[in-house]
């Protein structure tokens, strides 16, 4: 067999998997569900602001998971974009306020910062050796700790809220936040790359089987390293519009975000067997996770079971995962 048609099999096979009819089906059954529970018994959740708070809050989730498709697809896991997240914001915010930058600037240094933090994951994980998730468990405190050192454990405020980036980024556009549409917008671009471009198809291919992705010549470690750049720079993206929109950096910032993006990815369908994966299905994580959570609040649930929750839905989403593998093999 030669490695040309090795490749165009492993393509195929992977791109015939990221279909999502009628996968991501269930997940909009599941996800309309879950708001008539909440919604029945308690209307005030269909008000215009209280969805206008869950579709925030997803989307500053999403712009990371979208990114986070990538590398479960290669069978990857990164631990620390909360931490990038948080560095990322906590960065921007102190170079507008102490070094007088101007917002824009401070912002494309914080998301250059966030993708160097990002692809520093992936090339410790080829020089090492070792599962990327192993990696990001300890930069994954590195991250936190220097956003710490760099706020000097205080949350950062006092910023110019009148800068046209946090009354435009911060705002709200045809009525919904800006945070939205930007999200809609990766998603429609990650979609596209994911599923038509040559390096969607190599991460499909590495995801499917290394080994032959390897022999083809496909260089593994620089995919891995462009992958973690990538959702590197969509963690600290997220940070710099969660800061446009509160104008402020808390400590505490980003800290159970990692939990919530690989819940939402699991959830959409992205096989941890890796080779196939859906931005659509990660999008409806998203808001399967962000629903949960305000269901929790309007059933006066203690909001200390929200991790609970979220790590019971994690064990549930895998072991469906492994359900549906087993019988399809």
């Amino acid at each position: 067999m030669s490695a040309s048609h090795l490749a165009g099999e492993a393509k195929t096979d992977a791109a015939a998997r990221i279909k999502w009819w009628p996968e991501d089906a269930g997940l909009v059954v599941v996800f309309a569900l879950m708001i008539l529970a909440i919604g029945i018994p308690y209307p005030e959740f269909f008000s215009f602001g209280s969805i206008k708070t869950v579709l925030r809050q997803s989307a500053l989730i999403g712009i990371i998971a979208f990114g986070m498709v990538f590398l479960v697809a290669m069978v990857e896991i990164d631990l620390s974009v909360g931490g990038i997240f948080a560095t990322a914001s906590s960065l921007a915010a102190l170079l507008i306020k102490f070094h007088h930058f101007d917002p824009w600037i401070a912002v494309a240094i914080a998301l250059f910062a966030g993708s160097v933090l990002g692809g520093l994951n992936g090339v410790f994980a080829g020089v090492l050796k070792v599962p990327l998730i192993i990696v990001s468990l300890g930069t994954l405190s590195a991250y936190f700790g220097l956003h710490l050192i760099l706020s000097d454990g205080k949350a950062v405020y006092g910023l110019p809220k009148d800068h046209p980036f946090f009354t435009w980024l911060g705002g709200d556009l045809f009525e919904l936040p800006v945070s939205v549409w930007m999200s809609i917008g990766c998603a429609i671009v990650l979609y596209f790359v994911f599923g038509h471009t040559r390096f969607g198809a190599t991460v499909r291919a590495i995801g499917s089987n290394p080994v032959a992705a390897e022999f083809i010549g496909i260089n593994t470690s620089l995919i891995r390293v462009c992958a973690t750049a990538l959702v590197g720079l969509l963690a600290a993206f997220s940070g710099v519009m969660t800061l446009a929109y509160f104008k402020a950096v808390d400590t505490s910032s980003g800290r159970n975000l990692g939990l919530q993006v690989i819940a939402a990815v699991v959830i959409g369908g992205t096989s941890l067997a890796g080779g196939t994966g859906t931005i659509v299905g990660a999008a409806l994580g998203v808001l399967i996770i962000t629903t949960i959570d305000s269901g929790l609040v309007f059933y006066g649930v203690n909001l200390n079971y929200s991790e609970f929750v979220t790590g019971a839905v994690i064990v549930g989403a895998i072991a469906l995962d492994r359900i549906s593998k087993r019988r399809g093999g």
